[in-house]
């Protein structure tokens, strides 16, 4: 049996080749996060609308160069690229949602996938790029000013940049309205903040690790994504 694959999706897999080899060459993955990237990036480029994938394209764009960019000026950079348990806390809860669509086509659970994306991208920009403030970071609990590099710190430079990655990640769920996409940028940035949150209340003080952090605010995100669906969508 021949297995028909469409040209579009032929192209979006070379681009996942070429960026996903970039990516490990520049050391912005690992070995064991290129293969899961590649292969999480094929799951969804033959098993779903392409909308999908385009997000997940941007959110690999934009956070690798947010990796790689002044990374020598850094409090805190991925030098040997980002492991697999990086990735795993940031995108674990939109494949979770990924598997409940195939059994549960509805709507709401891509808004799910989205708010997750949204939040892990807007949380990655935050910290990257925030790092790279002039002014020093405040505390999300007390607003107290902090060292740079310091968890559950926020800067005005990290929460725009923040917004912007979510704004961007959630521009393919235009597809499906235009008032989807706000609320999914809208959601992913709350999901930024929780992360500096629980960044703030808990790693701070060695309860979690930057991991569970991701995970807790993307998962979060995920769910209050499903909430504001039924809510206003």
């Amino acid at each position: 049996m021949i297995i028909s694959i469409p040209l579009i999706n032929l192209v979006a897999i070379f681009l996942c080749i070429l960026l996903v080899g970039v990516g490990y060459v520049k050391k912005v993955l690992d070995k064991k996060s290129a293969i899961f990237t590649f292969s999480f990036s094929l799951y969804f480029i033959l098993l779903f609308p392409l909308y999908w994938f385009a997000s997940l394209l941007i959110l690999y764009i934009l956070t690798s160069f947010a990796t790689k960019y002044k990374r020598d000026y850094k409090m805190v950079a991925h030098k040997k690229g980002r492991k697999l348990k990086n990735l795993m806390g940031n995108l674990f809860p939109s494949l979770l949602f990924s598997f409940i669509y195939l059994v549960i086509p509805h709507p709401a659970i891509y808004f799910a996938f989205l708010c997750g994306l949204s939040c892990a991208c807007a949380d990655t920009l935050a910290s990257e790029i925030g790092q790279l403030s002039k002014k020093n970071p405040r505390l999300i609990t007390t607003l107290e000013e902090v060292k740079t590099g310091t968890e559950g710190g926020v800067s005005k430079l990290g929460l725009l940049i923040g917004l912007i990655g979510g704004l961007l990640v959630s521009l393919p769920g235009v597809y499906l309205g235009f008032k989807l996409f706000i609320l999914a940028t809208l959601v992913g940035f709350i999901g930024c903040n929780i992360d500096s949150y629980i960044g703030a209340k808990f790693e701070l003080e060695g309860k979690c690790s930057n991991e569970t952090t991701n995970l807790i605010a993307t998962t979060s995100s995920a769910i209050l994504g499903l909430i504001v669906f039924v809510l206003f969508l």
